[in-house]
């Protein structure tokens, strides 16, 4: 297993050396449960961020420190000024990072580039499927929901009908 405090510490120093500045950041945490992504930042109401990362990167001996590196940093980007989208500065400080360090830094990383080439997440099991009446669009859910359990009450979004047809969906074994 990775040391997730040492490469936050060089992540941290690699963008000070750059005077990248980064926001206010409340907490970090390792997330046990995301399958369909490396890392997370949210702001937070009182303006300060919450990072996440993906477990798997820690853990997964085939995925190098750079790599991993490569999300934190993704991740602490998206705390700068102006930064919260895949656009503008975020780009180019993702850029800069990438020309000073040889990093890879974007917007979507697949497990391959990460050194992972078999790496699939585990897929869930859809439990609901929705059709509209009216234009034929289709939801799928994965667990239940305000939708899933009144969605006779939903109008669709792409033609404002509000009839929406359940169907069942058998359970693979």
């Amino acid at each position: 297993m990775k040391d997730f405090e040492r490469l936050k510490q060089e992540c941290l120093q690699e963008l000070a050396n750059l005077d990248i500045k980064i926001g206010k950041i409340k907490s970090w945490s390792i997330n046990t449960r995301a399958k369909t992504r490396w890392g997370q930042c949210r702001q937070e109401r009182d303006g300060t961020y919450s990072i996440q990362i993906a477990q798997c990167l820690l853990t997964d001996d085939r995925i190098s420190e750079k790599a991993c590196k490569e999300t934190i940093i993704h991740e602490l980007l998206h705390t700068c000024e102006g930064c919260m989208r895949h656009s503008g500065r975020w780009k180019a400080y993702a850029q800069l990072m990438n020309i000073t360090y040889g990093y890879n830094i974007k917007r979507t990383t697949s497990g391959i580039e990460k050194g992972v080439e078999n790496y699939k997440p585990k897929s869930m099991a859809v439990k609901y499927v929705f059709t509209c009446g009216g234009c034929g669009a289709t939801i799928y859910r994965k667990r239940d929901s305000k939708f899933t359990k009144y969605y006779r009450l939903y109008g669709c979004t792409r033609c404002g009908a509000i009839d929406w047809r359940r169907q069942k969906v058998k359970k693979s074994s």
